[in-house]
């Protein structure tokens, strides 16, 4: 029973209070999730992101005279979620551009809201991800300014599925199981890639050509440049073991 939740920082309460069972996540949520005392597993990968197929952007606003990193300064830009991977990379390139995080205003959106954002005014630029990038600048909403999250990491897992430890102990074939038909779905979408867009086109509106990298296999080493990278912004207070947040 697939449930929407818009902001995917409100899936760990949903797994908490048993309204999810499982439960998409980006590895910085899992981790300060974690980090917070609460015990989560990371049960299957999802989507990796590779600077060859690269899905994500920072979108800049039609119109908007935005030529260097720097002139985001004073900008509202617009990130699914405090803290989620969208947002944690968005600083990480930040800094490495040499802008400060507090130069610009992150502002809290979902990514079917962002393009109409841009056209308002309402955010200056978003950082979005396919389909929605594409709906974006084939709506003139916008134009991608930077490939900035394969900047920041050129291959790296960027989704995967988490549930509690408690559920995961208990059900290891059920999620055995998930994992399955996550791989068999994978498997029909690389040997039918026109049936596959058309199944995006009806249910998301958009066909984004080619796959996303999609895999379950997940290891220890996935989580690493989180834990790295949430440490330098001070995300996490405790020493976070990956090896311990992975269902074996």
């Amino acid at each position: 029973d697939p449930k929407r939740i818009p902001i995917m920082t409100n899936i760990p309460a949903g797994l908490m209070s048993n309204d999810l069972q499982i439960g998409a996540c980006t590895m910085p949520v899992l981790l300060q999730a974690n980090d917070g005392g609460l015990d989560l597993q990371l049960v299957s990968g999802a989507a990796r992101h590779v600077k060859e197929r690269s899905k994500i952007g920072l979108i800049v606003r039609a119109g908007l005279d935005i030529r260097q990193p720097s002139d985001l300064k004073g900008k509202k830009i617009g990130v699914a979620g405090f803290n989620s991977t969208m947002d944690v990379f968005l600083r990480k390139w930040l800094k490495v551009k040499g802008v400060d995080e507090k130069e610009v205003t992150r502002v809290e959106a979902i990514f079917p809201q962002m393009p109409d954002l841009l056209k308002a005014g309402t955010i200056d630029a978003a950082t979005i991800t396919d389909p929605f990038r594409t709906m974006a600048v084939n709506s003139g909403a916008g134009k991608i300014f930077a490939e900035y999250a394969v900047e920041v990491l050129p291959d790296v897992l960027m989704v995967g599925y988490m549930s509690t430890g408690d559920y995961a102990r208990r059900n290891p074939q059920i999620l055995k199981a998930f994992r399955e038909a996550i791989d068999e779905a994978n498997a029909f979408g690389r040997a039918n890639p026109q049936e596959l867009k058309e199944i995006e086109q009806k249910y998301l509106g958009v066909s984004t050509g080619a796959a996303a990298d999609w895999g379950t296999l997940i290891k220890p080493d996935d989580l690493d440049p989180y834990v790295a990278i949430g440490k330098e912004f001070g995300l996490y207070k405790s020493n976070l073991d990956p090896a311990k947040i992975i269902v074996k």
